[in-house]
């Protein structure tokens, strides 16, 4: 088992009445989703969102996609999240 993992991560920037917001997701990991009131925020979110989804995985962690074969929309982009996999 690798001592850590990099998980690409979907940034998606929103903006409604209350201001702006970022919320990340990741296919390599579904259904895991985090929401933050800043771009800088979004990795140590994602990271605790991507640990809560994996606990308990028994050491089997999803294999990580290649994000360039995603379809971004206008307002997204790519960062990438360390995790640090449970013994």
């Amino acid at each position: 088992m690798p001592s850590q993992l990099i998980y690409p991560l979907i940034a998606q920037e929103n903006n409604d009445e209350d201001g702006q917001y970022y919320v990340g997701y990741s296919p390599n990991i579904p259904g895991m989703v985090t929401q933050t009131d800043s771009l800088v925020k979004l990795p140590l979110a994602a990271n605790d969102a991507i640990a809560t989804m994996l606990e308990g995985s028994n050491g089997i962690y999803p294999t990580v996609q290649d994000p360039r074969t995603w379809n971004l929309q206008s307002n997204e982009t790519v960062i990438y999240v360390r995790v640090d996999p449970f013994d």
